[in-house]
């Protein structure tokens, strides 16, 4: 089939821009909600990043369209809808939800790529010799009211986890590592932890690729989350080699083998903070900079497989699979 006659409905999400770019290797794929009323989509073949503002579309706009829709880590439920043929996923928890809601339908796991994304721009500047520990997304990232239920009652709506950085930092000793933020809304938590005399690289929110160079100040990547669909750093820093600790959700249950190429500790769920601070702390005290050093050509190997040109050609079969 041609897959030049896809049409390609995208999305704004950093996360999901970050993808449907590599993708289509083009920098401008957001198709508006007007524009889209404005073409014919009849018997139209489609590839839906966002899944949601496929749904709101008319159901007279999206009427003998088939389309294959891009699941991150909720909406799983629009792979009920009629015009959506085929699911896609990052994770193979997302895809056990999306086959046991729908089981009539083929959901495909990929593997995303973004090992190759910051290796060219990672910089080493700080003058600090101290182990870092590298945080990345928004702080202020929230869970929605439908995901929220699943944890329990007054556990707080904040997905990334940020809660459990300040008695992280309580249990290690700041005279030996240091906290690297990437991304918004850090910057109470980067105060906070200077005033107890923590060394703290922030240079808050950049725009791509300059937020990659400040990947090379890290030496841990922390990914404390509650839900996640990658996120996509977990790749991008692994692929610089540095070693993950991660809560078990999104991409770390199928790129982390615990103890060899990183750690996993138990799921946050919002009130068991000090189990996973204590658990956090302890792992980080045993990663020494000579382990560290010899763990980063076995983390880089772990996942040399996941580029972006092996996802692009994994999604261009799928949509040949669906659509041919």
């Amino acid at each position: 089939m041609n897959l030049s006659s896809v049409v390609h409905l995208g999305s704004r999400d950093h996360e999901r821009w970050s993808i449907q770019r590599e993708v289509l290797a083009v920098t401008e794929i957001e198709v508006s909600q007007r524009e889209v009323l404005k073409m014919d989509l009849s018997g139209r073949n489609v590839v839906t990043w966002c899944p949601a503002y496929w749904h709101e579309l008319p159901e007279s706009c999206r009427r003998g369209s088939r389309a294959i829709c891009f699941f991150q880590h909720t909406e799983q439920w629009l792979l009920r809808d009629p015009t959506v043929v085929a699911g896609v996923c990052m994770n193979s928890t997302m895809q056990q939800e999306l086959r046991a809601i729908c089981q009539d339908k083929p959901v495909y796991l990929t593997k995303i790529g973004g090992v190759e994304t910051a290796r060219d721009h990672a910089r080493r500047e700080h003058p600090s010799e101290k182990i870092r520990l590298l945080v990345t997304g928004s702080a202020s990232a929230a869970l929605s009211a439908e995901e929220i239920r699943a944890y329990p009652d007054g556990a707080s709506s904040l997905r990334k986890g940020p809660e459990l950085l300040l008695p992280i930092a309580d249990r290690l000793d700041p005279a030996h590592y240091a906290f690297v933020f990437i991304g918004p809304d850090w910057q109470p938590y980067a105060t906070a932890l200077r005033e107890r005399g923590w060394t703290v690289i922030d240079p808050g929110l950049v725009a791509d690729p300059l937020q990659y160079r400040y990947f090379g100040e890290g030496d841990i990547y922390l990914m404390l989350s509650r839900l996640e669909g990658g996120p996509l750093p977990l790749l991008e820093t692994m692929g610089l080699g540095m070693w993950p600790i991660c809560t078990p959700t999104g991409m770390a249950p199928d790129l982390i083998r615990h103890g060899q190429n990183g750690f996993i500790v138990s799921p946050f769920d919002g009130c068991n903070g000090d189990q996973i601070a204590d658990e956090v702390a302890g792992l980080i005290r045993t990663l020494d900079r000579r382990t560290l050093l010899a763990a980063r050509g076995p983390v880089r190997t772990s996942v040399a497989d996941r580029t972006w040109p092996n996802f692009k050609r994994e999604m261009e079969q799928i949509m040949r699979e669906v659509f041919g």
